[in-house]
């Protein structure tokens, strides 16, 4: 009897130390965002805790969003049991797949994947457009812009050079007319004039 009892003691412990690696195996815990869960604006990132340290040589995580695009972005940082990855900016709205594998630090590897949702766009990632309020103010502004402008331009325009060939110029415009002609005419006169002059001089001085 007191054998029997001593073998199924040491059967009892025997299978629990057997179990006892298997229950120390790394696992998740916890998780940002959690499984499931609907968040309205996509994460900046996705944290995941084991309850072990985790090996980080051999760390990954991604997130597959909408038709198959991957959202994970950088390398996965390991600090301890946590785990951590950044996600893209831009992401749409829809269903995300979290998925990892990470190896704890008795060596032994972790998988697996949980799924989250997003239910709309960031605002900082939405498209704007101008409210009418706004949209009209911007065209006063282009308006008054223009009309102050206008005058600008036309005072600091250069004036048309004259052209003597236009007969539409007014006279203050026209270059003054150069006559030829006229110029050697009176200059023989003065010369004539001055011969004369001499001369009857001459004719005095000679008679005195």
């Amino acid at each position: 009897m007191k054998r029997s009892l001593l073998a199924l003691v040491l059967a009892v412990g025997l299978a629990l130390i057997g179990a006892a690696p298997a229950a120390a195996h790394s696992e998740l815990i916890n998780s940002t965002p959690e499984a499931g869960q609907a968040l309205d604006y996509a994460p900046i990132g996705v944290e995941l805790v084991f309850n072990q340290d985790i090996n980080e040589s051999f760390a990954t995580v991604s997130v597959v969003g909408p038709g198959n695009e991957q959202w994970a972005q950088g390398e996965t940082a390991v600090d301890g049991p946590t785990v951590t990855v950044s996600v893209r900016e831009g992401a749409p709205i829809g269903r995300y797949t979290v998925g990892y594998r990470v190896t704890s630090a008795d060596g032994h590897p972790i998988t697996g994947s949980y799924d989250f949702s997003v239910s709309s766009l960031d605002p900082v990632d939405a498209p704007s457009s101008p409210s009418p309020t706004a949209a009209a103010g911007a065209a006063g502004a282009s308006a008054a812009t223009s009309g102050s402008a206008a005058p600008t331009t036309a005072s600091t325009s250069a004036a048309p050079a004259y052209d003597p060939r236009d007969p539409a110029a007014s006279e203050g415009e026209r270059e003054p007319k150069q006559n030829t002609e006229f110029a050697v005419a009176a200059l023989l006169i003065a010369v004539v004039g001055l011969g004369a002059i001499a001369l009857v001089l001459a004719v005095r001085k000679a008679k005195l």
